[in-house]
């Protein structure tokens, strides 16, 4: 399964080599963390938030834990 070229799961794959996290190498897990905060990005939206704050919630979903 390759990585996809969208911006959520670019974003993750560089966040976890450059702080050398393990986790860069699953692309599973990457996937579906993208997918996560790609879907969060749309609930706020269209809940009538700002571009602003749905991106920085989605953003939050993406890096949890991590």
């Amino acid at each position: 399964m390759p990585i996809r070229f969208d911006y959520y799961s670019l974003y993750l794959l560089k966040f976890l080599r450059d702080t050398g996290n393990d986790l860069m190498n699953d692309e599973e897990f990457i996937s579906s963390r993208a997918d996560l905060a790609a879907e969060e990005y749309e609930n706020i939206r269209r809940d009538g938030a700002s571009v602003a704050v749905a991106q920085e919630s989605a953003m939050t979903v993406l890096l949890n834990g991590l």
